[in-house]
């Protein structure tokens, strides 16, 4: 029972600090929710909570490596949490899911590096599904264990994962890969086996499950879609005519997409992979748009990122700059698609009609563009392979968005959100304005 409860409490208080991780940490580059604290590997860690033993250390290992320690007691503002063997909690940290340094894209596709087995060596967390962390009670010595020493004077003892964890067959949970994005494993104990191990875990469903109970959290997302689409409206205010070329609010022309498929080896986290690509209808959001800005005249400057981090280019600076690390963490999730009349041009734009510019839920076709982000998984959708639309989006917008020759016409899809569909959509008009779409379409 005293076990038990112990991993109980450090594995709520470590759900706590990932899902408030943004409020808690404002001035550091990776300001998003789901961040977990590096373990306490030294005793000799300073941070806010004072220095010592129970301290997350500021930094472990390198990015998106796994790291064992003791579990960082103080730092999550727990007391010395101790197993029924009156010894201090261990834990392992994913390099996916550590604070320091921080991985690239952190959003809830990121996936854990542990996997769990259980004591007969069946495998508890499936492939999409793997631990985010682990949290360890040690059970008493075996014969090659030595617990002595004062290295961590509150707990007792020493830093030596080993002289605590135990290692049975090829299960070692004293260890983990110090190779970048590699799978550790840890077995849970059975004096059968022998291991005394008893083991607590999270998931990366555990962790954003609990995100999604926040009442804020969705409606980040929402404003960082909104947001989105406004930066890309306010690229078709900037376009020039003319010879020489002069400001003409009549060239409304909006930049192409991304590709939908950044390449088998590309990293969807490097925001320059998202380039505007001439024809392309259909895609992701674009981050750099020099060809549609070559094609438009438009008014944006070298090197023509369009949603920087300075938000120079969009008309809610402010509010950009706020957002800009869930953008930088969630553009993966981001689809763009434009019709055939706003498409990169050097002229006017003609107004729409049905054959040249979107609709949504069958009404008039009288949007310029729309932008989509993905909702979370749903039943049936792995997001293995990024460039499968269908893995993100439902219906009509996976369809349109996945499209290889689109006409530009096509009809979109929202409604409210269930266990069938959760996209968000948000409309570009006609003349430049962003809607958010409903039951009825985007009015």
């Amino acid at each position: 029972k005293i076990t038990a409860a112990a991993l109980a409490q450090a594995k709520e208080a470590l759900i706590g600090y990932a899902i408030t991780y943004a409020e808690n940490h404002p001035s550091t580059p990776s300001s998003v929710q789901g961040y977990l604290p590096c373990p306490d590997t030294s005793g000799t860690a300073f941070g806010t909570e004072g220095i010592g033993e129970g301290v997350a250390e500021g930094s472990c290992g390198l990015k998106d490596v796994s790291v064992i320690g003791r579990l960082p007691w103080k730092t999550l503002r727990l007391p010395t949490l101790r197993g029924g063997d009156n010894e201090c909690l261990w834990y392992a940290v994913s390099g996916t899911y550590k604070n320091n340094p921080p991985t690239d894209l952190m959003n809830w596709d990121t996936n854990g590096q542990l996997q769990i087995y259980a004591s007969d060596g069946t495998l508890l967390t499936p492939a999409d599904n793997q631990a985010v962390a682990v949290i360890i009670a040690p059970g008493s010595t075996t014969d090659t264990q030595n617990r002595s020493g004062s290295t961590a004077s509150v707990c007792g003892g020493n830093y030596t994962a080993s002289n605590y964890l135990d290692a049975v067959g090829t299960f070692n949970n004293a260890v983990v890969s110090v190779t970048a994005n590699a799978n550790s494993r840890f077995r849970l104990g059975d004096p059968s086996l022998p291991s005394s191990d008893r083991i607590a875990y999270i998931t990366r469903q555990d962790l954003w499950n609990a995100m999604k109970r926040r009442n804020d959290f969705l409606a980040k997302l929402d404003t960082m879609t909104w947001l989105t689409a406004r930066c890309i409206a306010n690229f078709g205010r900037n376009n020039q005519t003319g010879t020489p070329p002069a400001p003409d609010n009549s060239n409304k022309s909006l930049p192409w997409p991304a590709l939908l498929d950044l390449g088998a080896q590309a990293n969807y986290s490097v925001n320059t992979n998202y380039n505007d690509r001439d024809g392309q209808l259909v895609g992701r959001v674009p981050f750099r748009v020099n060809t549609s800005r070559a094609t438009s005249r438009n008014a944006i400057t070298t090197p023509y990122w369009l949603l920087q981090d300075d938000g120079s280019n969009c008309p809610d600076t402010a509010a950009w700059v706020a957002i800009y690390p869930w953008w930088n963490n969630w553009k993966d999730q981001l689809f763009y698609a434009i019709s055939q009349r706003f498409k990169p041009s050097d002229s006017a734009t003609v107004a729409c009609d049905n054959d040249h510019c979107l609709s949504i839920n069958g009404s008039s076709h009288n949007n310029a563009a729309v932008v989509i982000f993905a909702g979370d998984r749903l039943s049936g959708h792995t997001r293995a392979v990024k460039s499968v639309a269908a893995d993100y989006l439902e219906g009509n917008n996976a369809t349109n968005i996945n499209a290889a020759h689109p006409a530009g016409n096509e009809d979109y899809h929202t409604e409210a959100a269930s266990g069938a569909f959760n996209d968000i959509v948000y409309c570009i008009k006609d003349d430049l304005t962003v809607v958010r779409g409903n039951t009825a379409g985007c009015p």
